[in-house]
């Protein structure tokens, strides 16, 4: 993250929290972000937000205006919690537990007009204003714990379940803003966001595997007669792998990992039928052409996606729009 005075004394700059300021948000008080009025508290969430927005579409021009400020709030959040899991050095696992669970404790606050603390001032507002109620902010806080103590999953259910806590409750927060969580919408939205999640994973191999995190999991990598040391070895050592291991082994398992992903991305498609609020259904169309595409490029790249991360160009785009503008109009 980047830095501020508190917003009582300045106006809009950049962001540089060291690590005891980022800490000092995890606090009621807000440490020397503290704040006296909820404006202060939106303004502060509105510059985070507009120097460091990325997996939460803050920064579309297809928000309604008047929802914006909801948005940049619900985003704070999550870049708070996230920077506490992934961006504090020497600070260990217990420090980093103890840090995500005040932020759940704020989420409760008795008083949350009396917060110092500007993003939990701004939220609390949001949830009010827009009637959410805790448990999706508490799911996302479980992701970034499994984040800081990294497991990789057995199974396939528990990778869902990772999403179902890292990426589904993003969708739930867009819907719920929007006005129009529902039950019949909730298992589309969890399909979109898990399809994205999982294409992150795909694309991000050459990332994740020297920070040992590797997201196929375990029992299907057996399925194909691979362990996760193998996936580390193919990574530092390309060029010892036989041909054969690579077609026979390696790439029908990135095979079957690209066409569980597509289904997803199938089924939520679906969600598009049921948003009325034309600009949503744009952002949501374009969200999951630009999703689809990057999981197509990761495929392309075969075994070497272990080494680089797919690349789109600018000729990239107007295939995307093309995508999306059929996804919108199929809806």
């Amino acid at each position: 993250m980047n830095g501020v005075l508190p917003l009582s004394q300045t106006s809009v700059i950049m962001f540089s929290f060291s690590n005891n300021e980022l800490l000092d948000l995890t606090f009621f008080q807000g440490g020397h972000f503290a704040i006296r009025t909820k404006k202060e508290a939106f303004a502060f969430c509105t510059t985070l937000a507009n120097t460091h927005y990325e997996n939460f579409p803050v920064g579309s021009v297809l928000i309604p205006r008047d929802l914006r400020a909801h948005f940049y709030s619900v985003y704070a959040f999550s870049r708070l919690a996230d920077d506490i899991a992934d961006e504090l050095p020497n600070t260990s696992a217990n420090e980093k537990r103890a840090a995500l669970e005040r932020l759940e404790a704020l989420l409760f606050v008795h008083a949350p007009d009396e917060l110092q603390n500007p993003i939990f001032r701004a939220l609390h507002a949001t949830m009010r204003e827009k009637n959410i109620p805790p448990l999706p902010f508490q799911k996302l806080l479980q992701a970034f714990r499994m984040d800081s103590e990294f497991q990789q999953a057995r199974h396939w259910e528990e990778l869902e379940y990772y999403c179902a806590h890292s990426a589904n409750p993003v969708g739930e927060l867009v819907l719920r803003l929007y006005g129009i969580y529902s039950p019949t919408l909730a298992p589309l939205s969890d399909a979109v966001c898990t399809a994205l999640q999982l294409t992150n994973f795909w694309q991000d191999f050459s990332r994740d595997i020297p920070q040992g995190r590797i997201f196929i999991p375990q029992d299907i990598l057996q399925e194909f007669g691979l362990s996760s040391e193998d996936i580390r070895h193919f990574h530092a050592a390309p060029e010892t792998i036989s041909t054969k291991i690579i077609e026979n082994q390696f790439l029908p398992c990135f095979q079957l990992l690209f066409h569980k992903t597509k289904l997803y991305f199938a089924d939520g498609s679906a969600l598009l039928s049921h948003i009325a609020d034309t600009r949503l259904r744009a952002e949501l169309a374009l969200t999951i052409s630009g999703g689809e595409t990057v999981l197509k490029a990761a495929y392309n790249l075969g075994f070497r996606i272990l080494h680089e991360r797919p690349k789109l160009s600018k000729y990239t785009f107007p295939r995307v729009l093309w995508r999306a503008v059929r996804l919108f109009g199929a809806s």
